[in-house]
């Protein structure tokens, strides 16, 4: 999961529905949900460009932590070293964007499914975990 989940979260985001429907699977233990790290400066980042203060930014992602920890979402791909070294590649290969590109790494480098709403990284990251098992 990406920043786009989370911004799905909030009941008036278009994807809402999807995004709960994951959460309920979650829930029933029918799939392993895992947040990518990046997601979590993203949006920080994003919240601090929308004029959110500290005090706010804090209070939305207590919000996130309580959720998702109560549909069973604890488990963060965590971001290293390899991660950012093969975003990198991955930008300059398909021009992704500096997030898109670290969501892609980890989930190509952890063999993670990769749930967003972005198909054109979707497709890249079936692509290389393809090329991978080559």
């Amino acid at each position: 999961m990406e920043t786009a989940f989370l911004l799905a979260l909030n009941p008036d985001d278009p994807n809402h529905g999807y995004a709960m429907g994951l959460l309920n699977k979650s829930r029933r233990r029918e799939v392993e949900l895992y947040l990518s790290s990046p997601a979590l400066l993203e949006l920080s980042l994003l919240l601090k460009s929308k004029g959110l203060g500290e005090a706010k930014i804090r209070e939305v992602f207590l919000a996130l932590e309580s959720v998702l920890s109560r549909y069973g979402v604890v488990r963060v791909a965590c971001l290293g070293l390899r991660h950012v070294s093969f975003a990198a590649e991955l930008r300059e290969k398909y021009g992704l964007t500096f997030f898109d590109s670290l969501h892609a790494s980890v989930a190509i480098l952890d063999q993670l499914e990769y749930l967003d709403f972005d198909q054109t990284v979707s497709r890249i990251v079936l692509e290389e975990k393809g090329r991978s098992l080559r």
